[in-house]
């Protein structure tokens, strides 16, 4: 079997196509690929999904420690304009 390397773009969409209707013994014959290389593209594919979502989570954190700091700031910035009044 000779080898080719395959871009992102076309990982992902082998591994879509295997998450819709195709089965693996499918994929291997459609694309001349091994089990192994299905399988190891799965892997790292959830290993990025699963660090993608880690992420997320800090950014999401840190999106709301920053809107309390906002908020915050915003009924400081009100207090003192009252007192100056």
């Amino acid at each position: 079997m000779e080898r080719k390397n395959y871009s992102q773009k076309e990982i992902a969409l082998i591994l879509k196509e295997l998450s819709h209707n195709l089965t693996v013994d499918e994929a291997t014959q459609k694309y001349q690929i091994s089990k192994a290389t299905i399988y190891r593209w799965r892997k790292q594919s959830q290993k990025i999904e699963t660090q993608q979502v880690s992420r997320l989570k800090l950014v999401d954190e840190e999106n709301t420690r920053l809107k309390h700091l906002l908020a915050e700031a915003a009924l400081e910035i009100q207090s003192l304009k009252l007192r100056l009044t």
